[in-house]
């Protein structure tokens, strides 16, 4: 993936939505229009247009600004305050959805004003909640979290359900956006509560959306999809919705999750005219930069080419800068492909320019990967080298400040429990020479008496729980032991019952269907029975042979002999033999490294390591994808890496993978079978010649996997 789609790809809701079908709504609307051409009054009108603003807050952006300016004039005239602030809000909103940020700002600036000079509480509180939206929809999280929770504190003092839902649904889409998921669902279970107590259907069916979206971005995509799926099923196709067209998007969203971008620029097709329809600029061009990720990554050049500037050119006049700067980084990877190389410098300069402006770092690593492309591209390849060393030292440094900043925490948690503690003990301290002195010899040597009594009780009952507690030790011990053998068993036994069976029934079966159909068959199709058959006994071959590995190892007969040898060396060797696996993908496999380096190791443990990961790296890899080995020093130990951009690995799947008591497995790109057995054989040899083994990347997509082993001492 070109650039982390988590700020781009997902669209939910952060006001409470009118859900009414379409019959129920149109009639509102003509009652409502009925009664203002019977009424006289203008600031009974004021009133009518406010309504009527509200029945097309979520369907039509150009009637809802047409109603409110109607309410807006009248009200200011008449001087009837609570009905011309909410008009000024109706506006913020309309023309933050519309893309006009500028008018929205002035709108919400003149309701803020208006709000504290008149003391009018409750509109107050809406007012602060809509700063709070416009700073979110501006990626502006910090802000737009101080204005929701201080609109959502004053919600709770006066008791308006309604309120606090909307800063609770906004207060959890800014920590959606942050990848803080713990307190994104922690807020909507506080705002489906709500909703749930004051029976609230058309805010259960939000928020159902809503917890949607949190599942997509945890990754949790079946889950998710079953409810974008019921939100369309509730949703009336002939009144058209923000939540209608939304569903429509991250079910999109999820199906490019799961790699299928084909049904995913179906859903992404759905959604657009649903977006159009409402004119909600600020979605139209989310929209429009999805199905660009989607077709480029399928490799359809001219529309992928039209919708990222279409996304560019909206993003543009609407100054949403982060977005712009995803669209631009996108759009200048196609016109490399495309080598229009000087659209790409624009494109990533303007991009630059706008991190830099704005003060946006999220994207940085990104933009640096993409000035790095664009040099290796033209063949200037030092500068490519300059700008992937800066992306690697941007990394790093990302990865710091969030380890700095959990332990500042930390420590302010620490010292605060300190200091409550001292506070304690000097309430006990001033508590105590309270006592009455006449008494204090009496009672010194009662508690002197009472102490030796005590320290005497004490070693006896410390003496007890040591026994116990290593008593209890050693049958945990064992216990533990015996855990490791049974699933080391089961594994086993798993592993024989349907892994190593699979493809002995793979061959029996085609060697039934040759045996019996042979003279039905032309030369081709008996070629390609044998061919299945071919492949199905390697693959039992290569598994028998892991399984054989695995079991001697944990008999404890297969001992190392380590010696001096070349890592380059024996890397580009194992390359070789995958070159023609690779090939039959049509998969990149390359080698880097910088200095020759000497490792004391095994030389067997070593080509099994390598073959394993190559091997998996192909299996999980998918046409046209790319696998890279690098080496390099650190300290005393030798680094191999080994990266692709297959099909990753989730964080559950990540934890599993290196235990031999677990069982993991899982199908490669082209139905590969696996028993989840040779990382394990992996981890194994790596510590058995001193080294280790981790799962070394943190994206979303491909995979990595490194380990060590130590540098031949001189």
């Amino acid at each position: 993936m070109l650039v982390s789609m988590n700020k781009l790809l997902l669209l939910f809701l952060f006001i409470g939505l009118s859900f009414s079908n379409f019959s129920e709504a149109q009639n509102k609307v003509d009652s409502l229009s009925k009664l203002l051409s019977f009424t006289k009054d203008d600031e009974e009108k004021a009133h009518i247009y406010s309504q009527l603003a509200k029945e097309y807050y979520y369907k039509d952006l150009n009637k809802l600004i047409f109603y409110a300016k109607k309410a807006d004039s009248l009200a200011a005239i008449y001087e009837i305050d609570s009905t011309r602030i909410k008009a000024l809000n109706d506006l913020c909103y309309a023309y933050i959805n519309s893309g006009n940020r500028k008018k929205a700002i002035e709108c919400n600036n003149k309701a803020l004003i208006l709000s504290e000079k008149t003391g009018l509480k409750k509109e107050m509180l809406y007012t602060t909640f809509f700063k709070g939206y416009y700073y979110y929809s501006g990626g502006v999280s910090d802000s737009s979290l101080f204005y929701l929770n201080k609109a959502y504190k004053g919600a709770l003092n006066i008791k308006n359900a309604a309120l606090q839902l909307k800063c609770l649904n906004s207060i959890a889409a800014n920590y959606l956006n942050q990848g803080n998921y713990n307190e994104a669902l922690a807020n909507f279970t506080k705002a489906y509560n709500i909703a749930d107590s004051t029976n609230n259907k058309k805010q259960l069916t939000n928020l159902s959306l809503n917890i949607g979206t949190t599942l997509l971005y945890n990754e949790d995509l079946n889950r998710a999809i079953d409810y974008f799926k019921k939100v369309i099923s509730l949703s009336d196709s002939t009144d058209i919705s923000i939540a209608y067209a939304t569903a429509y998007n991250n079910l999109g969203a999820c199906y490019s999750r799961m790699a299928d971008h084909e049904k995913a620029i179906s859903y992404f097709e759905k959604a657009l005219p649903a977006f159009i329809k409402i004119n909600n600029r600020f979605q139209i061009a989310q929209t429009y930069a999805n199905l660009g990720q989607s077709n480029y990554l399928l490799n359809n050049v001219e529309d992928a080419n039209y919708y990222l500037n279409e996304a560019v050119k909206i993003n543009r006049e609407n100054n949403l800068s982060n977005q712009l700067i995803v669209n631009l980084i996108i759009l200048a990877r196609l016109q490399i492909n495309k080598k229009e190389f000087a659209k790409a410098k624009e494109s990533l300069q303007e991009a630059n320019e706008l991190s830099k402006t704005y003060n946006i770092n999220y994207n940085k690593s990104d933009l640096l990967k993409a000035y790095s492309y664009y040099y290796s591209s033209i063949n200037k390849f030092e500068k490519a080298l300059e700008y992937k060393e800066l992306e690697l030292i941007h990394r790093d440094s990302v990865f710091n400040e969030s380890k700095q900043k959990q332990i500042t925490e930390l420590e302010t948690k620490f010292k605060t429990q300190l200091k409550e503690k001292e506070n304690d003990n000097l309430k006990k301290d001033l508590s105590l020479q309270q006592l009455n002195t006449a008494k204090q010899t009496q009672i010194r040597n009662f508690l002197i008496a009472f102490a030796l009594l005590v320290m005497v009780l004490i070693g006896i009952l410390l003496n007890r729980a040591r026994i116990k507690k290593r008593s209890h030790q050693i049958i945990e011990q064992q216990k533990n032991e015996l855990e490791i053998a049974n699933k080391t068993k089961d594994k086993l036994f798993s592993i024989i019952a349907h892994d190593l069976r699979s493809p002995f029934n793979t061959i029996i079966g085609f060697s039934d269907f040759l045996h019996s159909e042979y003279n039905s068959l032309n030369d081709q199709e008996r070629k390609l029975q044998i061919s299945d058959i071919k492949n199905s006994s390697h693959s039992a071959y290569n598994l028998l042979e892991n399984l054989l590995t695995w079991a001697r190892i944990q008999q404890g007969s297969i001992k190392v002999e380590p010696e001096t040898l070349p890592l380059n060396k024996l890397i580009e060797a194992s390359v070789n033999n995958y070159i023609s696996s690779a090939k039959l993908k049509d998969i990149e496999l390359t080698y880097e490294y910088n200095d020759l380096i000497n490792v004391h190791t095994d030389q067997y443990s070593i080509e099994l390591i390598l073959g394993n990961l190559i091997s998996n790296a192909i299996k999980f890899t998918p046409l046209g994808g790319s696998i890279s080995i690098s080496s390099e020093t650190q300290n005393d130990n030798a680094v191999v890496k080994v990266k692709d951009t297959g099909i990753g690995l989730s964080d559950k799947a990540a934890e599993k993978i290196f235990k031999s008591g677990e069982t993991y497995t899982s199908t490669g790109t082209n139905q590969e079978k696996g028993s989840g057995l040779g990382l394990v054989l992996c981890k194994e040899f790596i510590e058995m010649n001193g080294g280790e083994i981790w799962f070394c990347n943190k994206s979303q997509k491909g995979a990595c996997f490194a380990f060590s082993l130590p540098l031949h001492q001189k």
